[in-house]
């Protein structure tokens, strides 16, 4: 079974997410993607957040798992802070980076406010709600299963 890490950033009031054009559906989802060989979660997050932002991750709490049925990856899903930065881009050398220069499978990196993040299409509603209710009563301490 493949296995991903996602990074939840919130700065100033906004959340960073992912918009995705695949196929011709157009929906949201968290920053990250899926372990490769013997990466850990942890390795994984580090590196997709790189690639998918430029963002560099300074301390990470695992808060969510999500497990799906094949062929769909189970989530390790982390509460991030980053170092200072700039702008947010997919990095071109990525994997991303190729498939938008070739428009396949368009990743696109933005700030959502937080108090429009629960109307977002996002991809997995369990974790958007989930969420949406720690943006208002705090992410757990310990990782839920959802």
């Amino acid at each position: 079974m493949a296995k991903a890490a996602r990074a939840i950033i919130i700065e100033s009031g906004r959340i960073l997410v992912m918009h995705r054009s695949k196929l011709g559906s157009e929906y949201f989802t968290l920053v990250g993607g899926r372990l490769n060989g013997n990466e850990t979660p942890e390795q994984a997050l580090i590196r997709e957040v790189k690639e998918e932002t430029g963002l560099d991750v300074t301390s990470h709490r695992l808060v969510y798992t999500e497990v799906h049925p094949a062929p769909y990856s189970d989530q390790y899903i982390f509460l991030c802070e980053v170092a200072p930065h700039a702008d947010v881009a997919i990095q071109a050398t990525s994997e991303e980076g190729f498939m938008n220069k070739i428009s396949i499978n368009v990743h696109k990196p933005l700030w959502a406010e937080v108090s429009s993040f629960a109307r977002l299409p996002f991809r997995t509603i369990q974790l958007q709600n989930a969420i949406t209710t720690a943006l208002k009563k705090g992410f757990p301490n310990e990782p839920i299963r959802l």
